[in-house]
């Protein structure tokens, strides 16, 4: 009985190979929209399956509807859906982006003027697998064509990440979930990464240079001034504007810099 299982298991194998891909596609922008691409193409052999994911999933997201995919021999369905900013997509998102209690936080959101931090924290997980050991190195053969993947484009660099490959300067990033899928367990997918407030960054900027261009004016001012009373006042106008310029100097320097420690406060994915 045994021989004939590996012998039934081997034939099965041999025609799901390659039959299946998976794809997890995320990209935000500057202006921090977020939007999802879901696709899943097989064989004849888990077209039923792929249907009945779709079927699924248009009843959990009746707004979501698939688009059919044809790639050569492979055929299923794509979703797509769009989010106005991070923080709609952290309240709507699947499974696969919520937060679990004592597993993953899903998405963390730190606000601030010059920027807003995330912190991404996904999990990845199936039911292990309960295959004897002559079966699980013919699985492990057979499914070397399936893919199965999540991949996130960012508008800047993330700033930490875990991703099994990086591209892009740090923009691309894509982790291989199919072990997790062939052999069960889980996978965490973490990335931290900023958005930057492009018109914040130019007003302060703008009112440094305005801070700059006072403290100039008004120590030329006091160098050419022959009346000591109005001098003295300039140089009072030169020290202030040059307080106020340093001052905003060293608080936008420690608003940029100073790392972010996220808590479970900063959470704002569903659970």
């Amino acid at each position: 009985m045994k021989k004939f299982f590996i012998l039934a298991l081997s034939l099965i194998c041999v025609a799901c190979a390659g039959c299946f891909q998976a794809k997890f596609d995320m990209i935000i922008t500057d202006d921090g929209e977020v939007f999802t691409r879901t696709k899943f193409v097989g064989n004849a052999l888990v077209i039923r399956q792929i249907e009945e994911w779709k079927d699924r999933l248009e009843k959990f997201r009746p707004d979501v509807k698939a688009q059919v995919v044809v790639e050569g021999d492979l055929r299923g369905y794509e979703f797509a859906t769009d989010y106005p900013d991070i923080e709609t997509f952290a309240k709507s998102a699947s499974n696969l982006y919520r937060a679990n209690a004592g597993k993953n936080r899903g998405v963390s959101q730190r606000k601030g003027w010059f920027f807003d931090e995330y912190d991404f924290d996904f999990c990845f997980s199936t039911p292990p697998g309960s295959l004897p050991p002559e079966a699980e190195f013919m699985t492990q053969a057979a499914f070397n064509g399936v893919e199965c993947d999540l991949s996130i484009q960012l508008p800047y660099a993330a700033e930490k990440t875990n991703a099994d490959k990086i591209d892009g300067d740090g923009k691309f990033l894509t982790w291989n979930l199919a072990p997790v899928l062939i052999h069960g367990g889980e996978k965490f997918m973490q990335a931290r990464f900023k958005i930057w407030h492009k018109e914040k960054i130019a007003l302060t900027a703008a009112i440094e240079l305005l801070l700059l261009a006072a403290t100039i004016f008004f120590f030329s001012k006091a160098r050419v001034e022959e009346s000591d009373s109005l001098a003295k006042d300039f140089r009072r106008k030169r020290n202030v504007f040059a307080g106020l310029s340093v001052a905003l100097a060293i608080i936008s320097a420690y608003m940029i810099l100073a790392p972010v420690a996220f808590t479970a406060a900063d959470i704002i994915s569903l659970p």
